[in-house]
């Protein structure tokens, strides 16, 4: 089968998947539920398996683990590594699973196992990452004083490990039961798609309008491993004014660090548990030492994991062959919204979790089918902001990777200072026709500008089926009040609407609303010149056309 397509359902997967966690996530925080990291991962392998079921493709468990990880790294209040190492992993250890005991139940309850132990692995991984060598001294300590009361033979310091390891499979056994289990729930009707807003991208800013920084990436990245390889080696007064310097530094500049300092229990729980860490250890400095050094690691990979949003270095990623991957999260961030419309509050979750999901997967090949509609690109600015500019330019870069643009621009002619009128270009063919003047009279007008017929019959033509028979993409420049009172190029973009090729539409700024509600355009990319670079634009566009 197709890669795009089985990313498509890894997509869909992936976001029933990242749904549940946004949705019971939540109701289990606020309801201070014990142990809810292992019943979201059982979720999770409940949806893995029931999907897996519906498709049992190879190679679909741990990419919907990817995308899941990487839905739920771009939450506000997640670090990057964390969620992207925990659940990617539990994803390849299912397609582990299944993989070598086939799509059957013997393989699912391995799958299930496999996945449901890396939870208990993780935690002890982070354990080591954000609190040093001396975890291994604190369990050391803690078996001895099983030892004393309990029997443990001195042989034996990894009974308890073994134990609770063999604890989690057996749940993450029992999860996949569970799995199969919804899979045969008979689901409701698809529930209608959320209304869904345009997506806008902010070429070289991030969402919070901070500008993005490679320097400030690397920089960020050789302190967490400076502190990493440190260890207790920075004097304790040292490392308290290092803490809250870079805590500072990255609160001022990141708003998911920012956002972490409001979490005042989170860190007296942290600070709590390093220092009775450290009086087992004999040791007080060496649970404060813990304490800091777990704050300034979440604040670096929080600081670490915004930077790694930055366009610039997701088309380097493209580049090096993740164009897939990205194109993936964006049709499941896409695809988001319709899934969580579609999901119970979490207290029927809670309640009915089986029927839950088996509606949840049973509607997977509905969300897959809206998954494939073409996306529509606006390129939108004020009077003379350089919207056919951009145009030009970005039919100039399809060329040069090997692509046809088709479609028409409007270019604009200047005389003493004032728009004097318009050419129409035909963008496939190269060829250019006058198409408006400001002049009096005439039959056909737009505000102060009169058309010529024959620069109408020119566009049209290059709007039309055979002259965009062989183009992969379609420009239209522009649609504005004549469209929108049903001339100009109003009759193509109807047709254009029924095709499969991506379509980029040239529309003034105060006009967009009007354009989409008359077009019925779902989900259009905004470009708003001046805050998107042709190269960031040719990017989106050239993952459109693989779609």
């Amino acid at each position: 089968m197709s890669k795009n397509i089985l990313w498509r359902k890894a997509a869909v997967l992936g976001g029933i998947w990242a749904a549940s966690e946004i949705v019971l996530g939540s109701f289990l925080h606020n309801a201070r539920v014990p142990f809810s990291g292992e019943l979201l991962t059982a979720i999770g392998i409940a949806i893995l398996v029931a999907g897996h079921r519906l498709w049992p493709e190879r190679g679909l468990l741990w990419r919907a683990g990817l995308v899941c990880a990487a839905m739920k790294s771009v939450s506000p209040s997640a670090v990057i590594f964390g969620p992207m190492l925990a659940i990617s992993m539990e994803g390849l250890l299912a397609e582990a699973g299944v993989r070598l005991l086939g799509c059957n139940p013997a393989g699912y309850l391995l799958a299930g196992g496999l996945a449901m132990c890396w939870a208990l692995a993780h935690k002890a991984v982070n354990l080591l990452i954000f609190y040093g060598p001396d975890t291994v001294a604190v369990y050391l300590r803690g078996v001895e004083w099983m030892r004393l009361r309990g029997g443990f033979g001195p042989g034996n310091l990894w009974v308890p490990l073994i134990l609770l390891f063999a604890v989690y499979f057996l749940a993450g056994a029992a999860a996949a039961v569970a799995g199969m289990c919804a899979e045969n729930k008979t689901a409701s009707a698809p529930a209608p798609a959320a209304e869904r807003p345009a997506i806008k991208l902010h070429g070289g800013r991030a969402s919070d309008g901070r500008a993005y920084s490679v320097p400030a990436l690397i920089l960020h990245i050789l302190f967490i491993a400076a502190v990493m390889s440190a260890g207790r080696k920075i004097p304790a007064a040292a490392m308290l004014a290092v803490a809250g310097v870079y805590s500072a530094v990255c609160a001022r500049y990141y708003l998911r660090a920012r956002s972490l300092l409001k979490h005042y229990g989170i860190w007296t729980g942290v600070l709590a548990a390093s220092l009775t860490a450290g009086l087992m250890l004999g040791s007080i400095s060496a649970g404060f030492y813990m304490a800091l050094r777990a704050f300034m690691l979440t604040f670096g990979f929080a600081a670490i994991g915004c930077e790694l949003t930055n366009p610039s270095i997701r088309w380097l990623l493209e580049r090096l062959g993740g164009g897939v991957f990205f194109e993936t999260l964006e049709y499941a961030f896409n695809a988001l919204p319709g899934i969580i419309a579609g999901l119970p509050p979490g207290r029927d979750f809670a309640r009915r979790p089986l029927s839950v999901l088996g509606e949840a997967v049973a509607r997977a090949p509905f969300l897959l089918e809206t998954l494939g509609r073409v996306p529509v690109f606006i390129i939108t600015g004020a009077h003379g902001s350089g919207k056919s500019e951009l145009v030009m330019k970005l039919a100039e870069l399809l060329r040069g990777s090997g692509k046809k643009p088709g479609g028409i621009c409007a270019a604009g002619l200047w005389e003493n200072g004032l728009r004097s009128g318009f050419d129409v270009i035909n963008l496939y063919s190269g060829t250019r026709v006058k198409l408006c003047r400001r002049e009096a009279g005439g039959s056909i007008r737009a505000g102060e500008f009169r058309f010529s017929e024959e620069g109408l019959a020119s566009g049209l033509a290059a709007l039309s089926g055979g002259a965009l028979s062989e183009a992969d993409v379609v420009f239209v420049d522009e649609v504005g009040f004549l469209e929108l009172d049903g001339g100009g190029w109003a009759a193509p973009l109807r047709e254009l609407s029924r095709g499969r090729k991506p379509r980029v539409l040239v529309v003034r700024d105060y006009l967009v609303e009007r354009v989409v509600a008359y077009l019925s355009l779902d989900r259009p990319v905004i470009w708003e010149v001046g805050n998107i670079t042709a190269a960031a634009a040719l990017y989106e566009l050239l993952g459109a056309i693989e779609m």
